[in-house]
């Protein structure tokens, strides 16, 4: 039943499908209980009630039987039967090949299919291994990067002498309790998201509200909650469902073939071909409060530049300068099982990501090279035609395409094996999707190092045309980061900066170009004579944002005496109010000379102090 009383024909994703020949029983909700310990009992499936009604075929039988409601006219209009008709492309009628229960049991009826493997042939992506060039992160990424970045992503694995303590055995974290969410791998290829953009779709249509909420970010793709686990007893159901999925013991003893191959073969078929509903959980960007290492007496690993909780604030990466931003700073965990997936995407703000896996079965990553991003983007939209009114929601869709079909687009796909105790580098803007082959735990963090800076500025653009919302000021952390060259230069390069000032330098590109950018906005856009000095904490406590798109308001905002709590970016300065044009008022918080001086400073042609 729906919200305004209608009989709603849609199955969602909460409803669970009797396999053939299996009678509704009762329904039951995914319930945790306080229980470490969970029996895999058998649960009875249920059947999902609601029935199909097609319109057309309605009509028709109507038609062919004049002694229906023969005194009644039969008058269905096509705008009544939104309720009635449900779109069979959404609808999984699968037999169900894992039966989940409450208190986080299963059971497993689909079997590994060996012969029908769909495994992608790609090429592998770089591994390296730094010795002495491991001390420094920032110098040993600007080293491997012209050759790795064309792949998109790599493998790095540490040196023999550098051994961490694992942080999550024996500890709180390994006891404390984490959410899952539920994903059916059968439908990552397109069917969820499918569903998602449907039921929106139908939200949407003349709802003002519903809108409201997309373009804000409330309305999401995300999987479907599952039960809270600890490490422990995750484990214990991850193993559960690996062994009783692939019961062919030669999986696991066929030393000619690495057991991930084997998997991954049967991965892409349940995603290409899938025969039975395959649901698995996960634990994604989860916390990462781990216990201090100086309490374990390894305090020597806190001042790694590979620790990840010091990597995103050294010296060398701009995010250090957004120091408030724990979102983007805090490090998150990953726990996964056999096919626990990670859909096709592209890191937030195009971001680099380093993670690493402390311990587990391989993941496999797949990576596309940022400059095939365009390209790749284009056949996602492809595949989904219902975007083509809603592009805000391009990137919220959750989806899994093979690399098989990116290859045929023309579009290149690398394979990386992520093994523990290693890391992944994934590049910006490049996509990439994985999944794991057994249960695994990893930890990830982004980095900016200034070769970022050109992705940073082009993101900002991009997700304003989206009225897409931003995590991070780009402009404050470039500008933080040519005050700190300002200062001195020689010292800046000293700190772990790559080649950030001088004619060339990211720092000096990247301040020109946004300088171009911000004059010709203020010529064309601004009324010069209502021009104000921005306070200096304006957007300090509270992230300012254009109210239309969401544009960054560190440089310049616009905004109207009658709505003193409402900003907008130049472009949309229209838009704040009805007020006349005269009434606007332009707050810079650099006027256009002193980004000039500011560029040829870090250029070298003036003193930083004059």
């Amino acid at each position: 039943m729906t919200s305004d009383g209608r009989v709603s024909s849609r199955k969602t994703d909460d409803e669970v499908r009797s396999p053939p020949g299996f009678v509704s029983v009762r329904p039951f909700t995914l319930k945790w209980t306080k229980k470490d310990h969970e029996p895999y009992n058998l649960v009875e499936p249920i059947e999902a009630a609601s029935k199909i009604v097609d319109f057309e075929k309605l009509q028709k039988s109507v038609k062919q039987r004049p002694w229906v409601l023969k005194t009644q006219p039969i008058n269905l209009k096509k705008g009544d039967s939104k309720h009635l008709k449900t779109n069979n492309s959404v609808e999984n009628t699968l037999p169900k090949g894992v039966i989940l229960g409450g208190s986080g049991c299963q059971k497993v009826i689909a079997r590994w299919r060996p012969e029908d493997a769909c495994r992608p042939v790609v090429e592998y992506t770089p591994v390296f291994q730094p010795e002495e060039e491991f001390e420094d992160i920032f110098k040993y990424i600007a080293k491997i990067r012209p050759k790795a970045e064309e792949y998109g992503i790599c493998r790095i694995i540490p040196p023999k002498s550098w051994k961490p303590p694992c942080l999550l055995r024996g500890t709180k974290f390994e006891s404390s309790r984490f959410s899952t969410h539920v994903q059916s791998i059968d439908a990552l290829k397109d069917l969820h998201s499918k569903r998602k953009l449907n039921e929106i779709v139908e939200q949407t249509d003349g709802n003002r509200r519903i809108r409201a909420k997309i373009e804000n970010g409330s309305d999401n793709f995300e999987f479907k909650r599952g039960p809270e686990f600890t490490l422990r007893t995750f484990r214990a159901y991850a193993e559960h469902f690996k062994q009783n999925y692939f019961q062919k013991k030669d999986i696991f003893t066929d030393f000619r073939t690495p057991p991930w191959e084997n998997i991954e073969g049967e991965y892409w078929r349940i995603v290409q071909h899938p025969t039975e509903e395959i649901q698995v959980l996960c634990g994604h960007n989860l916390e990462a409060d781990l216990p201090s290492l100086v309490d374990d007496g390894q305090s020597e690993y806190t001042k790694s530049c590979w620790y990840l909780h010091n990597t995103p604030k050294l010296p060398g990466s701009l995010l250090s300068f957004d120091s408030d931003n724990t979102a983007v700073l805090s490090p998150r965990m990953d726990v996964g099982m056999c096919f626990s997936s990670i859909c096709w995407k592209v890191e937030e703000h195009q971001l680099y990501s380093l993670s690493y896996m402390h311990f587990g079965a391989s993941r496999i990553w797949y990576g596309v090279p940022s400059k095939y991003h365009l390209k790749c983007e284009a056949l996602l939209k492809k595949s989904f035609p219902e975007l083509a009114g809603h592009p805000e929601l391009f990137h919220k869709l959750v989806t899994q395409l093979s690399p098989s079909t990116l290859k045929a687009e023309g579009i290149p796909v690398y394979r990386c094996v992520h093994n523990p105790k290693q890391f992944v580098l994934i590049f910006p803007g490049a996509y990439y999707s994985g999944f794991d082959t057994g249960y695994s735990v990893s930890e990830k963090v982004n980095l900016a190092p200034l070769d970022w800076l050109p992705h940073g500025q082009l993101t900002v653009e991009t997700y304003s045309a989206m009225h897409r919302k931003t995590s991070i000021s780009y402009d404050k952390l470039l500008m933080e980061g040519v005050r700190e060259a300002a200062k001195s230069i020689r010292d800046i390069r000293k700190q772990g900066w790559n080649n950030p000032c001088g004619k060339d330098g990211w720092l000096t590109r990247a301040l020109k170009s946004r300088t171009r950018q911000e004059s010709f906005r203020r010529e064309f856009l601004c009324n010069a004579s209502q021009s104000r000095k921005m306070e200096e904490d304006f957007g300090c406590t509270v992230k300012r944002e254009c109210i239309i798109c969401f544009y960054d308001l560190y440089f310049s905002a616009a905004s109207c005496p009658c709505s003193p709590d409402k900003y907008s970016c130049l472009e949309h300065s229209k838009q704040i109010c009805a007020c006349p044009w005269s009434s606007r008022f332009f707050l810079f918080r650099y006027d256009i000379d002193e980004l000039n001086r500011l560029i040829d400073t870090i250029e070298g042609e003036l003193d930083p102090k004059s």
